[in-house]
């Protein structure tokens, strides 16, 4: 497990934290009738669902990164590409719900704007992450492939 977070670890944690947060926040609300509908993440559409399962890859993702969880992602996919993926997702998610309420004529709440920080957060971590790998790890995972060393 390594002791030192590099700062694309550290934004992917903040943005993932920020992105549990604000899927329970007001994303948008209508009137129907006498009453007024407040919506989060999780009543929005399948969109609000695909962005909170988008935040909860990146978490199991960092999770797994940390060493906490099994690695069971990256003998298949690439590392930079899960979280890319995962990036992408909640990225997806936030900006189609918020194109879907407005044209709905929704009024819009703070949360859908905090989640759409909170994606950008993750696709500058994902970005960040392509950039700059972490050198111990490539290193790590080439000596275990070779058989040098055990994962």
């Amino acid at each position: 497990m390594p002791s030192h977070i590099n700062r694309a670890e550290a934004i992917g944690a903040a943005s993932a934290a920020l992105g549990v947060l604000v899927a329970f926040l007001p994303w948008y609300a209508y009137a129907s009738g006498n009453s007024h509908v407040t919506v989060n993440a999780f009543r929005a559409s399948v969109f609000g669902d695909l962005f909170f399962v988008g935040v909860a890859a990146a978490i199991l993702l960092l999770l797994i990164g940390r060493g906490f969880v099994d690695d069971v992602v990256t003998p298949y996919v690439p590392e930079t590409t899960a979280h890319a993926t995962a990036a992408a997702a909640a990225m997806g998610g936030v900006l189609i719900q918020l194109i879907l309420a407005r044209a709905g004529g929704r009024s819009f709440g703070i949360g859908i704007f905090l989640a759409l920080v909170a994606a950008a957060g993750l696709c500058t971590a994902a970005v960040l992450r392509r950039l700059h790998p972490d050198r111990r790890r490539t290193v790590r995972e080439r000596l275990s492939h070779e058989g040098l060393i055990t994962p």
